[in-house]
């Protein structure tokens, strides 16, 4: 067989898009779609060029979640009826979930039809994407709840039958994901003779024993999402995991996906830049401890003192432009639209060219690496070291016993936290006064640690893990929305990170807990599998009403 072998950064970068989630699986059990002779290893990073595209990144990050969960506040694009109801929420997410669920489904398929006798040499490839595909089934989830999986793609599996797939429960969903995950922890990196997936594996490059720690870390995350629903299931989890030695051990055990320029070629024209800038809440918490992390989540204003004294010294400013000498070179804006008018660090003002507004800007580069002429690639976290510290440090103080204490998961996860947002700023060579306060040192994450706040505390530590995580979470902002589904934090209550009450028209705003659903059209495509999702999930009473996106999820308990 004739087979296309090549570095791919930039093949197959486009992916399909389909205008509603249920026709999606229609037209991809009834379509193959051209697939030529190939490296089955290319598949692999076709789902993993999917698991998050600038479309996702648009309608679910920048004009949802980040403002959602007040990391930054909006400054163009949605008008105040957007806060809640985002135009576009959800979709491309559902879209990127059947893009990942085609490939990775495809692979055992197009082994076994094309060589057959090389199945067991593929072994750890066909496992690494069925880590991928249930990742982004995690995600999709939250959003959309029962879901198309065991059925799903058709022709691309070899379920030809079947053009009108069953959905399947979260509760189903959670079942099948813990079996599978844990099949992939404890068979990947133990069978030899496996053709190598280095060149096409953005994640790794190959190394199959770092796939059996995401399968356990992505395991863990389950867990995490079945606590307050099955605690007793949850604990059992967690104690498998954090007592197995496929663990997570450090930073360069992170799962995150590196991409080349990616977001050159997925259409993300603004980036964040033009979306968001500093939330006061957000910013109040990083000034508050000096956390390293400001200076690589955002870039400093331009508010220098020469600057200020120049700007208010001229004859066009008024008492409405005029800069609060107050105000420092780190500063939030007000989340709430009721408020936006009268706070004056949301003033647009320029000094030349030299842009004066208060609330700074995202490091634009973290988002979309060729913003301003930038040459660094994409990245997408999935699970990070920190991430499974936090993880895991709140499942110990739950009392499961395992290696380390809560205190030292807690304490490993600030420190490593920092250090790979250290790394990725370096990566994406982000725009900073100093080059070389990109490093975060060690003496400036102990001072950081030694802070009251910081310190740990067990009086106060549930929420001192909460608080890390919604920092660690800035870029993987679904997870951040998914804990404060699960543990109500960050809120207008907490302490450490204290939300604003988001207010529009003298109304106080709640923050979505799920898609809107509509009624399906009689006669329409897999109708009746349709209705009985629908049925099947307002059996639960915290599902509320289909067009409530306020209702629960069956995990969201």
């Amino acid at each position: 067989m004739k087979k296309i072998k090549c570095y791919i950064w930039g093949l197959f970068a486009s992916v399909s898009l389909f205008s509603s989630c249920d026709a999606d699986f229609v037209e991809i059990n009834k379509s193959p779609d051209t697939v030529y002779e190939v490296e089955p290893a290319v598949f692999l990073y076709q789902a993993e060029n999917a698991m998050y595209t600038s479309g996702e990144a648009w309608a679910d990050s920048y004009a949802c979640k980040l403002r959602w969960m007040q990391y930054c506040t909006g400054i163009w694009g949605y008008s105040t009826t957007n806060f809640t109801d985002c135009a576009g929420f959800g979709n491309t997410l559902y879209s990127n979930y059947n893009t990942v669920g085609k490939y990775a489904t495809h692979i055992p398929y197009y082994i076994d039809e094309n060589m057959p006798d090389q199945k067991e040499a593929y072994s750890d490839l066909i496992q690494a994407a069925r880590v991928l595909l249930i990742a982004k089934g995690i995600q999709t989830s939250d959003t959309y709840g029962s879901l198309v999986y065991s059925e799903g793609w058709g022709v691309r599996n070899g379920n030809e039958e079947n053009l009108e797939p069953a959905f399947q429960t979260q509760e189903e969903l959670c079942a099948i994901w813990d079996e599978e995950l844990k099949t992939a922890a404890a068979t990947l990196g133990t069978s030899t003779g496996q053709n190598s997936m280095s060149k096409y594996d953005v994640a790794y490059a190959g190394d199959a024993k770092k796939w059996a720690k995401a399968a356990n870390a992505i395991r863990l995350r389950l867990a995490l999402r079945l606590l307050n629903r099955n605690p007793e299931k949850a604990l059992s989890m967690a104690s498998e995991i954090l007592n197995s030695n496929n663990i997570f051990q450090g930073i360069d055990d992170s799962f995150i996906l590196y991409f080349d320029n990616y977001w050159t070629t997925q259409g993300d024209w603004h980036s964040v830049v033009d979306m968001d800038r500093a939330s006061v809440s957000f910013m109040t918490y990083l000034k508050t401890y000096n956390d390293p992390r400001k200076r690589l989540f955002f870039r400093i204003n331009n508010l220098t003192p020469e600057n200020v004294a120049e700007f208010n010294s001229l004859s066009t400013t008024t008492d409405a432009t005029r800069i609060p000498t107050d105000l420092s070179r780190w500063e939030g804006g007000t989340v709430s639209y009721d408020g936006q008018a009268s706070d004056v660090c949301r003033t647009s003002r320029y000094l030349g060219d030299i842009d004066m507004r208060p609330m700074n800007i995202p490091q634009t580069r973290l988002w979309k690496g060729a913003q301003d002429n930038g040459s660094a690639g994409g990245w997408v976290p999935i699970v990070t070291y920190a991430d499974f510290c936090f993880m895991a440090a709140e499942f110990t103080l739950e009392g499961v016993n395992n290696i380390k204490s809560a205190q030292e998961w807690y304490e490993e996860g600030v420190r490593s936290s920092i250090k790979q947002w250290s790394e990725i700023a370096q990566y994406c060579q982000i725009q900073i006064e100093n080059e070389k306060d990109m490093v975060v040192s060690d003496e400036e994450i102990e001072t950081y640690m030694a802070q009251e706040g910081i310190a740990w505390n067990s009086a106060m530590a549930k929420e001192q893990i909460y608080c890390q995580s919604y920092v660690e979470h800035y870029k993987n902002n679904n997870e951040s929305w998914a804990m404060y589904k699960r543990t109500g934090f960050p809120s207008t209550e907490s302490t450490l990170i204290t939300w604003e009450p988001i207010y529009v028209a003298g109304v106080l705003q709640k923050v979505p807990r799920r898609n809107k659903f509509s009624t399906p059209v009689e006669g329409s495509e897999n109708y009746e599998n349709q209705m009985k999702r629908f049925e099947e999930m307002e059996k639960d009473p915290n599902f509320g009403a289909l067009d409530n996106e306020y209702g629960r999820v069956w995990w969201d308990y």
